[in-house]
């Protein structure tokens, strides 16, 4: 008898600390998406080089060969996103007048507070696009 409950302890804890894994893996991925334009545009270029380097296999040489094409493009991409954002920002501000007018004065300070971070966060990628673009005319 005492064998047989050593054995379901056993299974039970480790059950137990699966589903606690699993919750916890989980939950550090969930903050991790939620987190990830925190860190801004410079650890995107850090996130796909080393996406790159893994997938890929690549050398020291072949990254350090491929790090500023992965900066151009992002450049590109970046002042692609930028040339359009003044029609980014007309649909946004229509969009949220009209939310605004289905929401308590509470949520729409909320509302606010929203959009003056995602503000910043394109400020952070002006700012990034800027030092890059100067960056890569003094490695030409």
């Amino acid at each position: 008898m005492i064998p047989g409950k050593l054995w379901g302890g056993l299974v039970v804890l480790f059950f137990a600390g699966a589903l606690m894994g699993i919750a916890g893996a989980t939950l550090y991925h969930q903050y991790e998406q939620e987190h990830q334009w925190e860190r801004g545009p410079v650890a995107k270029h850090e996130r796909i080089l080393k996406r790159l380097t893994q997938e890929l296999a690549l050398t020291p040489t072949q990254q350090a060969d491929i790090d500023p094409i992965i900066s151009r493009t992002h450049v590109e991409i970046l002042q692609l996103r930028f040339s359009h954002q003044p029609e980014v920002e007309q649909a946004l501000t229509h969009g949220m007048a009209e939310i605004k007018t289905k929401l308590s004065a509470k949520q729409q300070e909320e509302l606010d507070e929203l959009y003056a971070k995602l503000q910043r966060r394109w400020q952070v990628s002006r700012d990034y696009l800027q030092t890059t673009q100067e960056r890569l005319k003094w490695t030409k």
